[in-house]
């Protein structure tokens, strides 16, 4: 069976990119209708910049002192809470059969307490709920709402070996769950509810999900997690039928005790004809392993892109938690700042989280204190209206589940998002934040014009899985004269990942598909110049190549600036040199087109990808110039200064702001940050809309009046230096 710690750090991953069942595989239609971020007329939703959620334990409700919560909630000036509630443990007096209160509840209404505290604070009150879990109670009488293994055997909870795992299709979840969530609402009035683990924890192979999906397809459940196998893939389809189903069965069971509570589940249902929900809150928790620190910000880019423009809050744990699951830890004030501001700097309105409502250990207060009052201060300025960028990466949810960049899959029980693809996005990514070029995300799904009209230039970093009406959004676009760059096998598979003959865009790409090779060692590109993509370069007479390599037939036969030396061998050292005159070749490995008003840079080789494996910075001149050859204008926001930083550039109502999130540690490629690196100086020069004038300018974190010029429709200014992340707040008059 697969391993839960490590299934539930690929759930949430592939959430993001669609492959945990939540996608619809239809052809989406934009709805008509334009969205708020103030749906059903729920303005404290809109309104509420910063939350705090604690997460109970069954020993807490004797233990927990609830005054300490209450004064961090005024030091934190939060204006919402998530408050643990219900599903597979209880921790107010229920009285819904089979749902067990927690051990030491006793009478106590642990829930109620921090209901009441928080109404008192004018605070909203979403309410937690966790039904991945059932007691041996529930499970004696009702042992079919278990799931299963492939063999049919029910499934012991891996850590807590007295509860067992629920099945996402049966009676807990269906007929148990909404009397739960009826009898929440009903007594506490919540504004909302919060789901975790809503959507279950893995395949089930029960009797009821073998029943339901041969009734609903007329096949047997798969038993591999190829996407390409029918059985497969009709699951897919059906397991997000089936969350629709569950979706909207909770959310008008809270509804009808409340006409305007809600349910929102971990994430968003990644469906953006299906978005139901006033906000969303997206569970990433910290860093582990080789995350980047600027990853809270590519979180809140992908999930505002398929979830519109509501509001999206990023949740972070005041502990460490990586597959081993240090719940009761705490991370130190460096790398809670760092994961904190990268989301803020990108949209994220940040929200705190504590596992075990009492207190062992403090030191996490203080910089969570910090941050929060710092936002507070600010809060005029973190109301953003618009992303400003020019640039925007495309998100591929489908990619991610139906296509693995021309590799099988191999792992997993079809939650995962294929590792190449990921990979290819965070690779483009790195370079874009490295190259300091002010970037946005869109959704494969939500490519009509007026999505793509604020973009000069889209990044299909392997996307490889695009329908023909994609590929004629895309077209049109560039038509109209957008640009695009492309790498890997992007369009070479339609929308369920079935292989073209050819490139859906192979006439922008200006070439003809012929092979895919894979694991390609030992070779080489040769820079030729003069070109603007190989500027910087002008030294190197060969850089490495991409391991994933696509043989293509050009469409003319016209030179291009980056040409290939084929593989040869790498061992025995003797024989590490090319052969048979393959020392320069004319064979294409990069198209650089004008295609009438746009422009096309095509890669026909996993060049982002390699980058994220090997850091080369040559990979990362090439993919920064790529960007800047299509672009043909300078960037709205532009940086000069030392090390690596992270920007964004936004509007508000009546202001400017130009985020720079320092990231000069060496620490920044693998948490935890030991301390934050002062740098500088900096100058920054933004494009001032047409039309704005500009009043005050002011540094946030510095406090102080900036330094300004002006150069044409240009605002210059000057930061001496940035501790961790500046803000530049521009006032509009």
């Amino acid at each position: 069976m697969t391993d839960e710690r490590t299934l539930e750090t690929t759930r949430r991953d592939a959430l993001l990119l669609g492959a945990g069942g939540l996608l619809a595989l239809a052809p989406f239609e934009a709805p008509a209708f334009a969205l708020t971020g103030d749906m059903a007329g729920l303005a404290w939703a809109n309104n509420a910049m910063r939350w705090a959620q604690v997460a109970f334990t069954e020993e807490d409700p004797p233990r927990y002192d609830p005054n300490f919560w209450f004064d961090l909630f005024k030091k934190t000036h939060v204006e919402a809470v998530c408050l643990s509630a219900g599903g597979d443990i209880a921790f107010y007096p229920t009285k819904v059969p089979l749902h067990k209160r927690a051990r030491d509840l006793g009478e106590r209404d642990m829930f109620g307490e921090m209901v009441k505290g928080a109404r008192a604070l004018h605070m909203s009150v979403i309410a937690r709920i966790d039904p991945h879990a059932m007691s041996e109670e529930a499970f004696a009488a009702h042992p079919e709402w278990a799931a299963c293994t492939e063999d049919g055997k029910p499934r012991r909870h891996w850590a807590a070996k007295d509860m067992w795992v629920t099945c996402q299709n049966g009676g807990f979840m269906f007929d148990f769950m909404p009397a739960v969530l009826k009898e929440i609402t009903d007594l506490y009035q919540p504004e909302g509810f919060f789901g975790n683990r809503w959507a279950g924890s893995g395949m089930c192979y029960c009797n009821t999900c073998r029943t339901k999906f041969r009734a609903a397809t007329g096949l047997e459940l798969p038993t591999t997690n190829d996407p390409q196998d029918p059985r497969r893939k009709a699951y897919i389809q059906w397991n997000a039928d089936m969350r629709w189903k569950q979706f909207t069965l909770w959310n008008d069971t809270v509804k009808g005790s409340k006409r305007d509570c809600f349910f929102s589940p971990n994430g968003g249902l990644n469906q953006p004809d299906k978005v139901m929900h006033p906000l969303i809150a997206v569970d990433r928790q910290g860093r582990s392993g080789a995350t980047p620190i600027w990853m809270m910000g590519k979180y809140a880019k992908q999930v505002r892109a398929y979830m519109q423009n509501l509001p999206v809050c990023g949740l972070f744990n005041v502990g460490l938690e990586d597959e081993n699951r240090w719940k009761d830890s705490v991370q130190r004030a460096p790398e809670l700042a760092a994961w904190i501001h990268s989301g803020v700097a990108q949209g994220f309105r940040p929200w705190y989280c504590k596992f075990n409502a009492r207190i062992f250990d403090a030191r996490w207060v203080a910089p969570v204190t910090k941050a929060f009052q710092w936002h507070y201060a600010n809060d005029k300025y973190m109301r953003n209206t618009a992303n400003l960028a020019r640039v925007a990466m495309v998100n591929s949810t489908q990619s991610g589940i139906f296509t693995a960049g021309g590799t099988a899959f191999t792992a997993g029980d079809g939650v995962r998002a294929a590792q190449r693809v990921t990979d290819s996005l965070n690779g483009y990514y790195q370079a874009l934040v490295e190259a300091r070029i002010p970037f946005e995300m869109v959704d494969d799904r939500l490519m009509t014009p007026d999505r793509l009209n604020p973009f000069r230039v889209l990044v299909l970093a392997d996307v490889a899985a695009l329908s023909d009406r994609q590929c004629q959004q895309i077209r049109d676009f560039v038509k109209a004269g957008g640009r695009i760059v492309a790498t890997g096998e992007t369009s070479l598979y339609d929308e369920l990942g079935q292989r073209r003959a050819n490139f859906g865009l192979a006439d922008l790409f200006g070439c003809d598909y012929v092979k895919t090779e894979n694991g390609v060692k030992n070779s080489y590109l040769t820079p030729r110049h003069p070109h603007p993509l190989t500027h910087g370069l002008e030294d190197a007479p060969r850089i490495i190549a991409a391991t994933q390599q696509i043989t293509v037939k050009p469409h003319d036969a016209a030179k291009q600036p980056l040409t290939l030396v084929p593989s040869y061998p790498d061992l025995p050292m003797e024989r590490v040199f090319p052969g048979n005159g393959q020392e320069q070749t004319d064979i294409p490995m990069v198209f650089v087109r004008e295609v009438g008003k746009g422009r096309v840079v095509y890669f026909p080789m996993d060049l982002d990808r390699t980058f994220w494996e090997v850091l080369a910075e040559d990979h990362l001149v090439l993919l920064k110039n790529a960007v800047e050859w299509a672009m043909e204008e300078s960037q709205p926001m532009t940086v000069a200064g030392p090390g690596i930083v992270d920007i964004a550039y936004w509007r508000q109502k009546n202001s400017l702001t130009a985020h720079i999130v320092n990231m000069n540690n060496p620490m920044m490629m693998k948490g935890p940050y030991r301390e934050v690196m002062p740098a500088g100086p900096y100058t920054v020069s933004l494009v001032v809309p047409p039309g704005a004038k500009v009043g005050t300018v002011k540094l946030l974190e510095s406090g102080r009046v900036a330094k300004t010029s002006r150069q044409g429709d240009r605002l210059v200014v000057e930061i001496p230096s940035i501790t961790l992340h500046e803000v530049v707040a521009v006032d509009l008059v």
